[in-house]
C-alpha cells in the first residue's frame, strides 16, 4: 500500500494528465503527462530564483516529494522566455535540498539554472535493470 503524500496532493485530469498541488498554499505546481513521462512545471521568472550557490546565477526549486514520489522521467520548466528541459534523476543527483522549509514553504530541491539542461542526463539513468529480490543471479 502506498503511503499518503505529506506535502502534495494530486488530481487526475482525464486518463493521462495528473495535476500536482502543494498542500501548504493549495498551489498548482505543475502537471505530469503520464503517457509521455514528462512533468511540466508552472512558469517561473527571476523572482522564483534561489540564490544558494556562491558565484552562480541562482537556481530553481521543485518540491522534494514531487521528485521522489511521482512517476516521470523528464521535466520541462518555462523560465522567463525559455523552456528548460532536464531529467528527474539529474535534478535529484545534482540538486541540493533547500535549507528554507517551514509550515509556509514546502521542502524543495534546488538545481542551478546552468544545470537545467539535457547535457549528460544519460549518466544519471540506471545502468542496468535492478535484480528482482527473489531472482537468483
Amino acid at each position: 500500500m502506498k503511503a499518503p503524500f505529506s506535502q502534495i496532493y494530486t488530481k487526475k485530469l482525464g486518463a493521462n494528465i495528473l495535476q500536482i498541488f502543494i498542500k501548504q498554499q493549495n498551489f498548482l505546481a505543475g502537471e505530469v503527462d503520464l503517457n509521455e513521462g514528462v512533468f511540466y512545471s508552472i512558469p517561473r521568472s527571476n523572482k522564483n530564483l534561489f540564490h544558494l550557490f556562491h558565484g552562480a546565477e541562482g537556481g530553481l526549486g521543485i518540491n522534494e516529494e514531487i521528485l521522489l514520489r511521482t512517476d516521470f522521467k523528464m521535466m520541462k520548466v518555462k523560465f522567463c522566455d525559455k523552456i528548460l528541459t532536464t531529467s528527474r534523476l539529474k535534478w535529484l543527483n545534482c540538486g541540493i535540498v533547500s535549507p528554507y522549509c517551514n509550515k509556509i514553504v514546502d521542502k524543495q530541491i534546488i538545481l542551478k539554472l546552468s544545470e537545467i539542461n539535457l547535457k549528460d542526463v544519460e549518466k544519471y539513468n540506471p545502468t542496468k535493470e535492478q535484480v528482482n529480490l527473489f531472482e537468483r543471479s
